[in-house]
């Protein structure tokens, strides 16, 4: 891959949006290319930009079944990897993630290299 690994964020929190932004773009190697609110705000960006991987919080305002919203992301970009991230306890995320069909999953509380370390291992593995 040339160039920086390109990432959206979704989430309803202005402050997690700018910390994960912070701490993907770190190292250099990681460029957040666009950081939505809600599913409607993300399907909108995706128009526009084409990340290589999104992190997406499984619980936003205007998503009431992740599974479509997930079902709709792969249709329009069957070639982005998607990482699950939440607050909820890890087994909990880990089966949310195998049940939506996601590339992986991450709980929000994680060390900032292990998130990093998680969107490099999905972009490689897609």
């Amino acid at each position: 891959m040339s160039g920086p690994i390109q990432v959206a964020v979704c989430d309803d929190a202005r402050a997690v949006k700018l910390f994960l932004r912070h701490v993907l773009e770190e190292d250099g190697d990681m460029l957040v290319v666009s950081a939505t609110s809600t599913g409607s705000a993300l399907l909108a960006e995706l128009v526009e930009h084409r990340p290589d991987a999104l992190l997406l919080d499984l619980l936003l305002p205007d998503v009431s079944d992740p599974s479509a919203l997930v079902r709709t992301l792969r249709e329009r970009s069957p070639e982005m990897a998607i990482l699950l991230i939440s607050n909820m306890p890890s087994f909990r995320l880990e089966e949310e993630a195998a049940r939506l069909g996601v590339d992986g999953w991450v709980p929000k509380a994680h060390k900032p290299e292990d998130l990093r370390d998680a969107v490099r291992q999905i972009v490689a593995s897609r």
